[in-house]
């Protein structure tokens, strides 16, 4: 386990892995000096939105929140998506990639353990839900706690709690610390970025030989061309 402090830290290694002073930084992603300095010795918390400033400035909060990066690789899954026109068609792949790989791998359950176990599992769930899909309530189920609970093991007042579970602001840079903290789970898919719904596909990619994918991006890619928009 670490500790809060362990993300300030990480912040300060980035801004000096960048050669820049905090000025420099603070300007970079819209804020004064002081506050930003504050931000580094703990004084004010690094808020939801300022996390995704710092993402703009290419600051991984990955990297920032759990000190690793996660890379899979999934370029003919991402490649195959991509080249569906348009947006809606490509959700709907998608959505058909997950429901097959859980039911694939429903029937082989007992030979999926450790990391991979965990994300089966939050592939399952974004399956079921999909576009309503929330990784804190997810988390919160898996760990089997009500809102009250999940509020207090967060420190955070039941108000809060629930906008953040249902995503409707961002968590702040202590809270994502605690969240990962507890599930271990990737850190940027508590934020809901556009592209959550393929990392957590990315991560259980590889699981599959080649053959399988092929098949799995056939029937997907020919499904979203011709029923996609009917969905």
């Amino acid at each position: 386990m670490g500790e809060y402090t362990d993300v300030l830290k990480r912040l300060v290694m980035y801004r000096k892995s960048l050669g820049m002073v905090q000025t420099e930084v603070a300007k970079k992603v819209g804020i004064g000096q002081e506050m930003y300095s504050y931000i580094e010795n703990g004084s004010i918390k690094i808020s939801g939105e300022l996390l995704i400033e710092f993402m703009r400035i290419g600051c991984s909060t990955d990297e920032l929140i759990a000190g690793k990066e996660y890379n899979y690789e999934a370029d003919d899954l991402e490649a195959a998506v991509n080249s569906i026109a348009s947006e809606e068609d490509r959700n709907f792949a998608l959505k058909l990639l997950a429901e097959l790989i859980v039911n694939k791998c429903g029937r082989k359950r007992e030979s999926i353990t450790g990391e991979t176990a965990d994300n089966m599992l939050m592939l399952d769930a974004l399956s079921k839900s999909w576009d309503n899909f929330s990784m804190t309530c997810f988390v919160r189920k898996k760990l089997l706690l009500s809102q009250i609970d999940m509020a207090e093991r967060l420190g955070l007042g039941i108000k809060k709690y629930r906008a953040i579970e249902r995503e409707i602001i961002y968590p702040d840079a202590e809270t994502l610390f605690s969240l990962y903290d507890m599930s271990h789970y990737r850190p940027i898919l508590f934020m809901n970025m556009k592209d959550r719904k393929m990392q957590i596909l990315k991560s259980i990619w590889g699981i599959f030989n080649s053959a399988e994918k092929e098949k799995l991006l056939k029937y997907a890619v020919y499904s979203a061309e011709i029923f996609g928009q009917e969905a």
